[in-house]
């Protein structure tokens, strides 16, 4: 039925042309086929699949796509001509005149081209449908990639021009395949995004309108420990459509660099003070572990604006005005001098409360007496000096709920406050200048599984990026963290497992602890040479105090208080196990290529020194004093 329908069509139309040559009428009237197949050009280096699904257009109208590239034609109007062309979303213009709109950013696909960036299309009539090829627009540069392990998880690749435009609307005439890239809204730059293994080396392609290279141009490398950048010299080369021009990388200059603020995260000021003022000068780190090198950033824009407290535990009048000074490089915030806890965070506005300003850094404020607690040699031989309560505790007595102190999630160095009751899953208040306010969570993810944006959120708890691991190639993902790639060193320690000299480990500027301390690695509360029970750690002769929920351990000078405080649920950022169980983070990571860190826990059944558990879990903190 559909042939004689299509028949009728073209006769039809055959009527209407009546006064056209007999040649031209007899190549009009051809049966038009019931499907194509699509397929590029063999003269193409760079081919693709276009997917079951997509859409192609023809004569200014999509279609989809069938299985094994097959498209149909029964709803296709007949006509003396088809222009078909891939991505179907061209404009279409005058006589047989394509424009596609070339994306400045790029999908990276392992050993080929973005299809998107890679446009296709063919002018032909009935007869040809069933011999017809699609033809590229663009060529390909390849990137050849030599290998590196250290910065071997790449985000994103970048090539810039001087003078050359890369990437814009290009105009292809139908008739002739004539590609013209029109100078409207074209760019100079265009980067290739995706998850990039360089670990053993890799070929990139970067799609690209037919060039002539008239100078060198620019490769920025994105990752996740730094940047890589390289300039080759492209001058008099050419881009071709369908045609790769292959180019090898061989002096990438890679450096990590890694921005933050001040000397440390965590500021200790004492009960009564009336005022507590603290570094925030803008410092780099190259180091791959994020030491502290404190190399001055130069940069005005890395300068802050102004500060502003977020929260507090105490009151909305814990924290009056916060000033930042004439150059910028430190705040001073008002106290009322009550005991507890505070997060104060610098901005690149001088209106904090602006519609479009940017938390650069964040700093917690903790108003408190503390004393230093000498744990003596222990059966790794390292000698540690800890706190005599946990990160962001205002007390250090047995059964008090404020020694508890604030929970963290694994890496991260802002704190999430705990139980508000000793012993119960419920959320202590917080306060802004105006009133209470709620601990707010979102959900894991690419778009907030990042440093940047916890470091630019400090007051949300991350949930799990992901339920399962992806391990096979670099960059890691872990399940149930809350980084979306996988980062073993934010907390300095990331061979912890194989427990390294504490005299070799450098803080990390991620480390939420005060100056002059750290976040303890796991063999802290080791006595013995080995084990992992409460036998061989430091509470071996400590009794379970039922009434206060907790461990009161005995050293050769003073005693130290150890509490229950639960922790906060990777799933929903709840309170749980605040009845049960205490739980310290340690600085590292329970194994190689292993998506848990250690931890040690407390409850009234003994003690786990080598718990391993999620790290969007938030835990406790006992910091441990840093040897010089």
């Amino acid at each position: 039925m559909k042939s004689i329908i299509k028949s009728l069509q073209i006769l039809f139309i055959a009527v209407l042309f009546a006064n056209c040559s007999k040649d031209a009428l007899q190549q009009f009237i051809v049966e038009q086929p019931n499907s194509f197949v699509l397929s590029i050009s063999e003269a193409s280096e760079l081919s693709y699949q276009i997917k079951a699904n997509d859409k192609i257009g023809i004569n200014s109208a999509a279609y989809p796509v069938l299985y094994n590239s097959l498209v149909s034609l029964y709803d296709v109007p007949v006509a003396p001509q088809y222009l078909i062309y891939y991505p179907s979303n061209a404009e279409i213009s005058g006589e047989n005149i394509l424009k596609f709109t070339l994306p400045q950013t790029q999908k990276y696909v392992k050993g080929n081209i973005d299809p998107l960036a890679y446009p296709l299309f063919s002018l032909t009539d009935n007869e040809g449908l069933d011999s017809m090829t699609m033809s590229p627009v663009c060529g390909g540069l390849k990137l050849m990639v030599p290998a590196n392990d250290l910065f071997s998880a790449i985000t994103s690749v970048s090539i810039t021009s001087e003078t050359d435009l890369l990437t814009g609307t290009v105009e292809i005439r139908g008739e002739d395949g004539q590609i013209e890239l029109l100078e409207e809204q074209a760019s100079k730059k265009v980067t290739l995004k995706g998850e990039i293994d360089i670990s053993e080396g890799q070929q990139l392609f970067i799609a690209l309108p037919p060039i002539t290279f008239a100078e060198a141009v620019k490769v920025k490398f994105t990752t996740l420990k730094g940047i890589g950048t390289c300039t080759i010299d492209l001058t008099g080369e050419s881009i071709e459509s369908g045609k790769v021009l292959a180019v090898a990388l061989e002096d990438i200059d890679w450096m990590a660099k890694t921005d933050y603020y001040g000397k440390a995260n965590s500021v200790i000021a004492s009960p009564g003070a009336t005022s507590v003022t603290v570094d925030c000068t803008p410092y780099y780190t190259t180091n791959l572990r994020y030491t502290y090198e404190n190399y001055p950033n130069d940069d005005e824009d890395k300068l802050p604006r102004s500060a502003k407290m977020l929260w507090n535990d105490v009151s909305p009048d814990f924290v009056g005005d916060v000033s930042l000074a004439a150059d910028g490089k430190s705040f001073t915030a008002q106290l009322n001098g009550q005991p507890g806890n505070a997060l104060i965070a610098i901005y690149d506005k001088e209106d904090p409360d602006a519609g479009d300003a940017k938390i650069l850094w964040s700093f917690h404020i903790w108003v408190t007496e503390t004393n230093d607690v000498q744990l003596g040699v222990n059966g790794k031989g390292n000698a540690y000096t800890v706190l005599d309560r946990n990160l962001g505790a205002v007390s250090a007595a047995a059964g008090d709920w404020r020694a508890i102190g604030m929970l963290y999630q694994w890496g991260r160095k802002d704190p999430f406050v705990s139980t508000g009751s000793l012993g119960e899953n419920t959320n202590a208040t917080m306060y802004n200048r105006n009133g209470t306010v709620n601990l707010p969570v979102v959900a894991g993810g690419s778009a907030t599984g990042s440093i940047e944006y916890a470091t630019q959120n400090p007051t949300r708890f991350i949930r799990s990026s992901q339920t399962g691991s992806s391990t096979g190639s670099r960059p890691f993902r872990y399940a149930h963290d809350w980084l979306y790639y996988a980062d073993d060193g934010l907390w300095g320690n990331p061979e912890g497992f194989n427990f390294p000299a504490f005299s070799s480990l450098q803080k990390s500027i991620y480390d939420p602890s005060p100056e002059g301390y750290m976040v303890a690695p796991p063999d802290v509360w080791l006595k013995a040479s080995s084990g992992a029970d409460k036998a061989a750690s430091i509470f071996a002769d400590a009794e379970w105090n039922a009434t206060h929920l907790g461990y009161r351990v005995q050293t050769s000078d003073n005693e130290t208080w150890y509490t229950i405080g639960g922790w906060r649920s990777r799933s929903n950022g709840s309170l749980s196990n605040a009845h049960s169980t205490g739980y310290y983070w340690s600085s590292s990571v329970s194994g190689a290529v292993n998506a848990n860190a250690w931890y040690m826990s407390i409850n009234s059944g003994g003690v786990t020194l080598k718990g391993a558990n999620s790290r969007a879990n938030s835990a406790s903190i006992r910091s441990v004093k840093i040897i010089n």
